[in-house]
C-alpha cells in the first residue's frame, strides 16, 4: 500500500534541498554604474568543505540523535554524509562562514536532520534540528564540528 504520508515528507525534505540550493544565489558580480566608477563587488565569499569532521552534539531537546558524536565528510561539490550510528546524506552550501546543510538517513521511519552554523576549515559550532514522520520537529542542539585528518576515530 503507497503511503502518502511519506510522499509528503520526501516532497517537503526535497522542496527544502532546492530552497538550499537556491539560497546561494548567482555567483556574477553585482557592479554599480560604469560612469560613476564604482568597481565590481562580489555578492558573497563562498567557500567549500572538504574532508571530513567530527561533529559533537553538545545540548539535546527534545529526541536526540543516536550517538553523541557523528562523523560528517564534506565534498566541494556540496554534498556530505555521516557514517557510523546513522548514516545521513544530504547537501549543504556555506556563504561566508556560514553553514547551512540537510540531509536524510532511512531507517524506518525516516529521519531528517538540518543544521546551521559559523564553519572555518579547521572547526565550527552551530544549531540543529532533526524531524520525523509527518514533518513534526522531534529533537535539535547545538553542536562542535573539528577537522579531522583522514577520517573520524
Amino acid at each position: 500500500m503507497f503511503d502518502f504520508r511519506l510522499c509528503r515528507q520526501a516532497f517537503s525534505f526535497c522542496a527544502g534541498i532546492a530552497i538550499l540550493a537556491g539560497c546561494g544565489g548567482s555567483q556574477q558580480p553585482v557592479s554599480g554604474a560604469p560612469s560613476r566608477g564604482v568597481q565590481p563587488a562580489t555578492r558573497f565569499q563562498q567557500q567549500s568543505l572538504n574532508g571530513y569532521y567530527l561533529a559533537k552534539i553538545t545540548t539535546v531537546v527534545g529526541n536526540g540523535l543516536p550517538g553523541s558524536s557523528l562523523c560528517f565528510r564534506f565534498k566541494p561539490n556540496g554534498s556530505w554524509s555521516s557514517t557510523g550510528s546513522a548514516s545521513f546524506t544530504g547537501t549543504y552550501l556555506t556563504s561566508g562562514k556560514d553553514l547551512f546543510a540537510a540531509a536524510i538517513w532511512l531507517p524506518s521511519p525516516a529521519v531528517f536532520l538540518s543544521f546551521q552554523g559559523i564553519v572555518n576549515a579547521k572547526k565550527g559550532s552551530g544549531k540543529y534540528t532533526s524531524s520525523g514522520q509527518n514533518a513534526a520537529v522531534s529533537g535539535g542542539g547545538t553542536f562542535t564540528l573539528t577537522a579531522a585528518q583522514k577520517g573520524c576515530s
